[in-house]
């Protein structure tokens, strides 16, 4: 017996169905096709390399200017920089003075101790007993005296803003000449001789602790270390934290033009050593 075949309905709604949904890709597909028609006649009206759109053409970046280029027209000038720093009592603990040589294309850096004695205001007394009496201007000015120079710029800082600072630039690489087992009323310090990094706390305290020459050891590690945290291109951001962090009269022409101080002693940087104390009319040796 022959099997009747199934009737199929199809009801006028699902025809307009399809007719519409066969419409809208038509009319997509319409969409796609002329809006790319288009952007190519647009690009080829303008000359644009339509190769570029399958091999892209490579671009060179254009070299950025190395810290050798930007230091290398400085010109260099001979200055002296007076940097003090204190306690928590305000007590001198550490009196330097960092030069630049112009001639001899180097950095010099000597101590004094806060001990030693000068003439100043028809009196000689310790440069210690003079910062007392007659604050920062007056022992400015009996060291440039003392020294037979003149101090264009200074920086004092107290132990906390040193700290801060070396935190911000790194620990400061020093060599202890011998072991250091100390303890005392203020601070105790513990470093075994040799090459020693010194985070700002320890180095806050090798300072107190030690004698001039070990100072001045010390504090030319701490203006190299300083000097080399700069970017020659742009020295602002930690130019500022420094000066935020000190009493100075550096001011923002310093950082900000090729002439200004800064950039002297970023140039001479990789030429930092210990100095002598000038006699009276002499440059620091």
């Amino acid at each position: 017996m022959r099997r009747k075949p199934k009737l199929r309905f199809t009801s006028e709604q699902k025809l307009k169905a399809r007719r519409t949904r066969a419409f809208i890709l038509a009319f997509a597909a319409f969409v796609v096709v002329f809006g790319a028609a288009s952007v190519l006649l647009f690009l080829h009206s303008v000359d644009y390399d339509l190769n570029n759109l399958i091999s892209p053409e490579e671009t060179t970046a254009a070299p950025e200017e190395t810290t050798t280029g930007v230091l290398e027209t400085v010109q260099v000038q001979s200055a002296d920089v007076f940097y003090a720093c204190v306690d928590s009592d305000d007590s001198l603990v550490l009196l330097s003075v960092v030069s630049s040589d112009a001639n001899a294309g180097r950095i010099s850096v000597c101590t004094l101790s806060p001990a030693e004695t000068a003439a100043y205001n028809g009196e000689t007394a310790a440069f210690s007993a003079i910062y007392q009496k007659y604050g920062l201007a007056g022992l400015r000015e009996s060291v440039a005296s003392a020294l037979g120079i003149s101090l264009e710029r200074y920086v004092k800082q107290t132990e906390t803003q040193l700290r801060q600072v070396i935190g911000e630039i790194g620990d400061i690489s020093v060599n202890v000449p011998a072991s250091i087992e100390y303890r005392g009323a203020d601070y105790t310090l513990f470093l075994d001789a040799g090459e020693q990094s010194l985070t700002g706390d320890l180095f806050a305290k090798y300072i107190r602790y030690s004698a001039v020459e070990q100072q001045a050891d010390a504090v030319c590690a701490l203006v190299q270390k300083l000097l080399s945290a700069f970017d020659p291109a742009d020295p602002s951001p930690l130019f500022n934290s420094v000066c935020n962090q000190s009493d100075t009269n550096f001011s923002v022409l310093d950082c900000t033009q090729s002439d200004g101080l800064l950039y002297t002693f970023l140039a001479l940087q990789d030429a930092v050593s210990v100095g002598t104390p000038p006699k009276e009319g002499e440059e620091p040796a």
